[in-house]
């Protein structure tokens, strides 16, 4: 949910060259986007090292090339909040007060707070938002990496909804009159986002990542977690049955919440969409697919977005559905006009 640093009070900027940031625990993930009458064009990509959060906040040096005037930020917070709430709105109401969602949301006045309306109820029925909360603490931290000089940062949000910007521009079109969900896998937090013609229904927050999968692929074969990791990326090595039993409690929570959409919303979810680093592995879609009964679709977040040929090597192709939040940081920049 984004944060807007722009005055209400002036006439937004049309932004045409933008830089997303995506800070996870793992890497720092860094694209820069330029909007032209033909489309959106790739003008960087790059991975740098992550960000120590228990450090004090300094400023962050991105690589000329890759560097504009304005940035959107987006990062993986362990304490920060993603929710649908719902509640009563008066007839003129977009929104409910900050204190008001704070209370939706179980959170304290140390929180950044906000919402926006996604479906309004009928006379006395509650309205659906889509709420989300951040800590003061992580946006003074990441707004301090940036104090001055480009990029200046014109907004702030979750990553585990950033990226549900670069799905709509990559896949919005093949989904608009269907039901979907997008699992989004990081380092230690997932997030699942349902669709439904293409507006966000349910949003869900997971405990588990890459790092589950290392420590169960320790426990079974007896191996350190460098280790563990080169197994992890190796192909060639069949890691079904750990992936699938680390899987299971999480997949079994992702379930739950497919059948109340599909029960309340009248329809079928009809495929998932995987990205992140998990949806590297070449088990992953087979696996989700067997424990949720659904086709799994593995998309590319730069679908859709020019790229010369020759800018990217064959790893960073690979590698590029873990910049699904970044390029939709970007993605939403460009297109909030």
């Amino acid at each position: 949910m984004k944060k807007k640093t722009i005055s209400k009070d002036r006439p937004k900027k049309r932004f045409t060259d933008l830089v997303g940031v995506d800070f996870s625990t793992t890497a720092t993930k860094v694209v820069r986007l330029k909007q032209s009458k033909d489309g959106i064009a790739l003008a960087g990509l790059d991975m740098l090292p992550a960000v120590d959060f228990g450090q004090t906040a300094s400023r962050m040096e991105l690589p000329r090339d890759i560097t504009t005037y304005y940035g959107c930020l987006s990062y993986t917070g362990p304490a920060a909040v993603v929710r649908m709430v719902n509640t009563q709105l008066g007839a003129e109401e977009e929104n409910v007060t900050e204190a008001k969602l704070r209370e939706l949301l179980n959170v304290t006045e140390e929180y950044r707070v906000s919402a926006r309306l996604v479906k309004r109820g009928k006379g006395r029925q509650d309205s659906s938002l889509l709420a989300a909360a951040i800590p003061d603490d992580d946006a003074r931290f990441l707004l301090g990496m940036f104090p001055s000089g480009p990029p200046a940062p014109t907004s702030l949000e979750l990553s585990g909804l950033s990226f549900v910007s670069a799905f709509l521009h990559a896949c919005g079109d093949e989904c608009a009159e269907s039901t979907v969900c997008l699992l989004e896998t990081g380092e230690s937090i997932s997030h699942f986002v349902f669709l439904s013609k293409g507006e966000i229904c349910l949003v869900g927050k997971m405990p588990f990542g890459a790092r589950a999968l290392r420590e169960k692929l320790g426990k079974d074969l007896g191996v350190d977690d460098e280790l563990a990791a080169s197994i992890l990326s190796d192909r060639s090595i069949n890691i079904s049955a750990s992936l699938s039993s680390v899987l299971e409690p999480f997949i079994k929570q992702l379930s739950i919440s497919k059948d109340f959409i599909e029960r309340h919303q009248g329809c079928r979810v009809s495929k998932v969409y995987v990205s992140g680093g998990l949806s590297i592995l070449s088990s992953f879609d087979e696996e989700i697919g067997n424990l949720l009964h659904s086709e799994v679709v593995r998309w590319d977040p730069l679908r859709n977005i020019h790229c010369e040929e020759g800018a990217l090597s064959a790893e960073m192709k690979q590698e590029a559905t873990r910049f699904a939040a970044a390029i939709g940081a970007a993605i939403g920049g460009l297109e909030e006009q």
